[in-house]
């Protein structure tokens, strides 16, 4: 009799441990079919947004959580999920996959131009139709900057807003990973090493800010780079005689116009209000710049031309006019301003 049970017992052991065998075998087999499947079939770009790491990929593809987990444990990766757009290809699996995430090996760079006579109100629009940013955020950041920047930017120095160094230029950016606070730097840095370091550093932080603050004026007025230095004499004359600089582009800013709705017909119905940058009202120059002017315009303004002209004017095809009296003026106003 007790011959008989004990092998009744043995042969449940064996049964026991086939299954388990069995069952061992299915995880084995489901494992590496699963991180050897395929996971995706076409081509495509896959954006990592910064916080994801590599658990997150079972929220992106089809594939076992459980088994994810054990390939990580067993396969951990060299370097951390970085935030980027990885270029995946058809077929790839978990095993491929991971190997390209460790690596920044695809992202779209696309460039993103500053023009001249912009200001902070254009650059914000610019930025945020491009979908780089919330609306008004740029103004937020150039308006309230850290104080650390003027230790690094000695220009900054006593300086309201950043307004006056977002140097204008062409930047390559990564679409992706578009970061406002390095842009600015960006900016900042460019015109330290183009204009700064070049044409300003031996001028003290006042005048500094009054020549950007004038050629800000001269690249609104003007956009021929022969007739700035002109527009920029006549102007310094008006400032030394104490006269109002009358220059309508000043009458724009304090209403956080860009240069679309800075139209004439804006300007007119503006021109004579009072503020701290209307030069039709205001002697001496406005409380701030109105544009970020470009290295040319600088120089112009620095080492501007001397002539005998107080007034200018531009037809309908942007063509200057100068006259020294006030009669030449108004003649040229009759004569190019139908």
């Amino acid at each position: 009799m007790n011959f008989k049970r004990k092998n009744v017992n043995k042969n449940e052991l064996n049964i026991i441990l086939s299954i388990f065998f069995l069952f061992v075998l299915f995880i084995f087999i489901s494992y590496f079919h699963n991180i050897s499947k395929s996971l995706i079939n076409e081509d495509i770009d896959l954006k990592i947004e910064s916080g994801e790491n590599f658990y997150s990929l079972s929220d992106k593809f089809d594939i076992n959580n459980i088994f994810l987990k054990i390939y990580l444990k067993l396969n951990k990766p060299a370097k951390s999920l970085q935030a980027w757009v990885y270029k995946l290809q058809a077929w790839d699996n978990l095993v491929s996959i991971i190997e390209k995430l460790q690596w920044k090996i695809y992202s779209e760079e696309i460039n993103l131009t500053l023009l001249e006579w912009w200001n902070i109100y254009d650059i914000d629009s610019y930025l945020f139709h491009k979908w780089f940013i919330n609306e008004g955020e740029f103004i937020e950041k150039t308006t309230n900057y850290s104080k650390n920047l003027i230790t690094i930017y000695p220009f900054l120095e006593n300086s309201k807003t950043l307004e006056w160094f977002l140097y204008p230029d062409t930047y390559s950016i990564e679409k992706w990973n578009f970061d406002l606070d390095v842009f600015i730097n960006r900016l900042l840095n460019n015109f330290d090493t183009k204009v700064y370091k070049k044409i300003l550093f031996n001028f003290g932080n006042k005048e500094i800010l009054d020549i950007i603050n004038l050629s800000s004026i001269v690249e609104k007025e003007e956009r021929n780079s022969t007739e700035k230095a002109i527009v920029a004499w006549i102007l310094k004359k008006r400032l030394e005689e104490n006269w109002y600089l009358g220059a309508d582009a000043t009458v724009c800013y304090p209403h956080k116009a860009t240069r679309e709705t800075c139209t004439p017909s804006f300007v007119v119905n503006h021109i004579y209000e009072k503020n701290s940058y209307n030069t039709r009202t205001l002697l001496w120059l406005p409380s701030t710049p109105i544009s970020n002017p470009s290295l040319e315009t600088i120089e112009a303004t620095i080492n501007s031309k001397v002539t005998p002209y107080y007034y200018y004017l531009h037809d309908n095809d942007w063509k200057i006019h100068y006259a020294t009296t006030n009669l030449e003026h108004e003649r040229n106003k009759a004569l190019y301003l139908k």
